[in-house]
C-alpha cells in the first residue's frame, strides 16, 4: 500500500492536476471563449490528456510485468475504465439528460438516442456526442460530454500493450523504437500544414501525439529509467514552445517519482469524466468558470471513486495470480 510520502503517491497528484487542466481548458471553450495556449505550446486540456498518457504508459508497463498473463492485465484495465465510464453514462442520459433537455420528458425517453448514448460510449469505439434537445442553446451545443474521446485512444493503448506483451516484445528497445515512431508520425501530421479539422486527420494528430506520450512512459519505465528531479525542469522550460511534448514524459515520470501525500481518494477520473457535462449546465445558465466548475464537479467524482471504482478495484484480487497491493488506480 502507497505509503504517506512514498513516490507512488505522486503520480496521485499529478492525475488529480492534469484532470484540473482539463476542467480550466473547458471553461473556456465551453464558454465560447478561444482556448487559453501556453505560450506556443499546448492548451491546458492537451497537456492534461498529454501528462494522463505519460502515466498510463509508465504504469500500466510496471502492471503488465508483474501480471501473470495478458488476460488478467486487460481485466484489471477494464475494471479501472469500465464501471466507472457506465455509472456516468448512465446518469447522464438517465437523469441529466431528462432534466436539462429542451423535451418533453416523454419525449426524451421515445427517442432510442439516450440508450444509443450509454450503448455507443460504453463501447469506447463509437463514441457519440448527443442527447435529444440536450444542451442545444449552450454556447459550445450539442455537446454532452466532449472529454469521451480520449478513452477510446487509452484502451487502444492497452490493448497494443497487450498484444506485445503476448508475444514477448513488450520490452524497451521495442517500446522506444515504436514511441520514435509515433513522435515521427505526429511531426509529419503536425508540421506538414495538414488540416487537422477533419476528423480522420484530427484523430491522427491526437492518436499519435498521446501514442508518443504513452509509449515514452511505457519505455521508461521498461528500461527502470529513474530522472533526475532537475529533468522536471527542462521539461517546463520546453512547455510554452511547440517542442512541449518532447520535455514531457522525463518531467512527468521525474516529478511523479517524487514522495508526495498520500490523497485519501483518487478523484482524477471522475472528475475527468463528469466535468464536461456538468460544465456545460453551468455554461447554458451563464455561470461556468474555473471555481463553479470544480465546485460541481469534485463530489460527483468522490461519489464516483467511493461507490463505483474503489469497490471495482477490489475486484482485481480475485483475478487468478492477482495480487491486490493497493486501491490506488493505473489509470
Amino acid at each position: 500500500m502507497s505509503r504517506p510520502g512514498s513516490p507512488a503517491n505522486g503520480f496521485d497528484c499529478l492525475r488529480l492536476i492534469a484532470a484540473a487542466l482539463v476542467v480550466v481548458h473547458h471553461a473556456r471553450v465551453l464558454n465560447g471563449a478561444a482556448p487559453w495556449m501556453i505560450g506556443w505550446g499546448p492548451d491546458p486540456g492537451a497537456l492534461g490528456v498529454g501528462i494522463f498518457f505519460v502515466i498510463s504508459g509508465y504504469l500500466v508497463t510496471a502492471s503488465l510485468r508483474r501480471t501473470p498473463g495478458v488476460g488478467v492485465f486487460l481485466a484489471k484495465r477494464v475494471l479501472r475504465i469500465a464501471p466507472g465510464l457506465l455509472a456516468a453514462l448512465l446518469l447522464t442520459a438517465l437523469v441529466l439528460g431528462p432534466l436539462v433537455s429542451d423535451l418533453p420528458v416523454a419525449d426524451y425517453f421515445g427517442d432510442a438516442a439516450p440508450l444509443l448514448y450509454v450503448l455507443k460510449n460504453f463501447s469506447l469505439y463509437a463514441v457519440t456526442y448527443d442527447l435529444p434537445g440536450v444542451f442545444a442553446d449552450a454556447p459550445y451545443p450539442n455537446v454532452v460530454n466532449g472529454s469521451l474521446w480520449s478513452l477510446r485512444l487509452e484502451f487502444t493503448a492497452y490493448l497494443c500493450l497487450a498484444a506485445l506483451g503476448a508475444l514477448r516484445l513488450a520490452r524497451a528497445p521495442v517500446l522506444a523504437g515504436l514511441a520514435l515512431l509515433a513522435g515521427g508520425a505526429f511531426l509529419v501530421v503536425h508540421f506538414t500544414g495538414l488540416d487537422t479539422r477533419g476528423e480522420l486527420a484530427r484523430l491522427a494528430s491526437l492518436a499519435t501525439l498521446n501514442g508518443w506520450l504513452f509509449l515514452c512512459g511505457a519505455a521508461l519505465e521498461a528500461f527502470d529509467v529513474k530522472p533526475p528531479a532537475w529533468t522536471a525542469a527542462v521539461g517546463l522550460v520546453l512547455l510554452p514552445t511547440p517542442a512541449w511534448f518532447l520535455g514531457l514524459p522525463l518531467a512527468v515520470v521525474a516529478l511523479g517519482r517524487m514522495p508526495a501525500p498520500r490523497l485519501p481518494a483518487d478523484l482524477s477520473y471522475g472528475l475527468y469524466i463528469y466535468s464536461f457535462p456538468l460544465q456545460q449546465v453551468l455554461a447554458e445558465h451563464g455561470r461556468l468558470d474555473v471555481l463553479t466548475s470544480l465546485a460541481l464537479a469534485l463530489p460527483f467524482a468522490a461519489a464516483s471513486w467511493f461507490l463505483v471504482e474503489k469497490p471495482a478495484l477490489r475486484l482485481k484480487a480475485r483475478l487468478p495470480g492477482a495480487v491486490n497491493l493497493a486501491l490506488r488506480p493505473v489509470f
